[in-house]
């Protein structure tokens, strides 16, 4: 049995229309979909803080972002500078050699971020602020 000639040609333009259509929802949705490239991301995305341990005082905080070097960090090119020579770990910093007043004020600090994808976390306690400033390379938590 044939098929009318009407049909015929409806289902031609129907399957050229659905296919044109699966085609574009295909490949719409995939390009939006797609999450940004690794290369635009930020080389190291980081939360300072800086707590008081015993005074009650509230904590400082800094948002450090490097490549692009921002956020609200002061010195943020300069602690990049400093996190770039350690591939981002607060831990390898050099100590910035100076001197401290011996005023017990122990302070907490903590990082916790992303280097190049990698998470990172610091923590640690100091006698006070200036020795937390000092041991981590003097930048990193002086905000």
């Amino acid at each position: 049995m044939r098929m009318p000639d009407s049909l015929r040609a409806g289902g031609r333009r129907f399957t050229a229309v659905t296919a044109l259509g699966v085609a574009a929802m295909v490949a719409g949705p995939v390009a939006m979909a797609a999450p940004p490239a690794p290369s635009t991301w930020p080389q190291g995305v980081y939360t300072l803080s800086v707590s008081p341990v015993e005074s009650g005082e509230p904590a400082r905080t800094a948002v450090l972002t490097c490549g692009p070097d921002g956020g609200t960090h002061l010195a943020a090119s300069a602690a990049c500078d400093q996190l770039r020579a350690v591939e981002g770990r607060i831990a390898d910093l050099p100590e910035e050699a100076g001197a401290c007043t011996l005023v017990y004020a122990p302070v907490r600090v903590t990082a916790q971020g992303r280097w190049n994808g990698r998470s990172r976390r610091y923590t640690r306690t100091f006698f006070n602020r200036c020795a937390a400033v000092r041991a981590t390379g003097g930048v990193i938590f002086a905000f």
